[in-house]
């Protein structure tokens, strides 16, 4: 059996983690005199670094940007953290890329120490051979380097048997920059029209169809 790797990013294509990313946003923002009156103007910021989103999304700037994430953290380790749901599927499809001899990674810009308290509570945890996600410090979040920090981690150099899987444009430009083959997910927050531009070489529509992408 061929050795083959699959890298996932965590929100939007192993959980549903609207609800806890937006109420921290919503709250957070609030201490900056920014009301979001619909929480579907959230949606952007599911995907990018906490830093990315403030600056671009929302104008925040230097010291500002710091103060939000260092309060997004702290709302989010007290009350989102756990207010996620794994997609229906993910627990089978990630069971069974482990039979079929899958090296499994993770590849997050979430910091580190929230991405793996959420696999651990969820129970997912054992399926990971890597996990890789961002410092608290801001560094490490670009999904380039986090792919680079997989594959060095898991010793793969062939990138021919590599596959990032994500729900969102950053995911899959990761995957062209880094010379992996990219797979979409539209079950997530990213659109089919968004994976198609950004040039995703597979787009899938659910865990069980991904699993069989990768498997046959």
């Amino acid at each position: 059996m061929n050795r083959k790797c699959v890298l996932f990013d965590l929100d939007g294509t192993l959980f549903d983690s609207s609800e806890g990313i937006k109420m921290c946003y919503r709250k957070g923002l609030a201490r900056f005199g920014i009301v979001v009156e619909d929480d579907s103007d959230l949606d952007k910021v599911i995907g990018p670094s906490l830093y990315d989103s403030y600056s671009r999304f929302f104008g925040l700037e230097g010291e500002d940007v710091i103060e939000a994430v260092r309060i997004y953290r702290e709302l989010y380790n007290h009350e989102g953290i756990y207010r996620v749901k794994m997609y229906e599927g993910v627990d089978c499809m990630l069971k069974s890329l482990k039979q079929n001899g899958f090296t499994v990674c993770l590849a997050t810009s979430k910091p580190y120490v929230m991405a793996e308290k959420i696999l651990d509570f969820s129970g997912l945890k054992p399926y990971f051979d890597v996990l890789c996600g961002a410092n608290l410090d801001g560094s490490m979040r670009d999904k380039i380097e986090l792919i680079n920090e997989c594959l060095k981690q898991s010793g793969f150099t062939d990138k021919s048997v590599v596959y990032m899987v994500g729900d969102r444009f950053y995911d899959i430009a990761g995957a062209l920059n880094t010379g992996v083959h990219s797979v979409g997910v539209t079950y997530g927050f990213g659109t089919f029209e968004e994976l198609f531009a950004a040039g995703a070489e597979f787009i899938c529509t659910s865990p069980e169809e991904v699993a069989k992408l990768l498997v046959n």
